[in-house]
């Protein structure tokens, strides 16, 4: 996982992957601005749309936590590259 840097309480990539229940927490610690779940053996986060002023919201998914997360960090990477160029 990487690290989120408005996050800088996520676990990185080298950390091994977390095997306990407290993984949707991990994540939700990450990512405060998404509501992360798991169902069916997929993990969910729906947060805030990348582009600014849009309110709709956006649900990513994967098989495994770090795949969600690193959909996260490309999500909020990009959220931010966006913000910053509307300025």
């Amino acid at each position: 996982m990487h690290r989120n840097t408005e996050s800088p309480h996520a676990p990185s990539v080298e950390d091994p992957p977390l095997l306990t229940g407290n993984q949707a927490d991990a994540l939700a610690h990450a990512f405060p601005s998404w509501r992360i779940w798991q169902a069916n053996d997929i993990w969910y986060a729906t947060g805030p749309c990348p582009v600014p002023g849009c309110v709709c919201t956006r649900t990513l998914h994967a098989p495994t936590p770090s795949g969600l997360c690193r959909q996260l960090d490309e999500h909020e990477r990009r959220a931010r590259t966006r913000r910053e160029a509307s300025r």
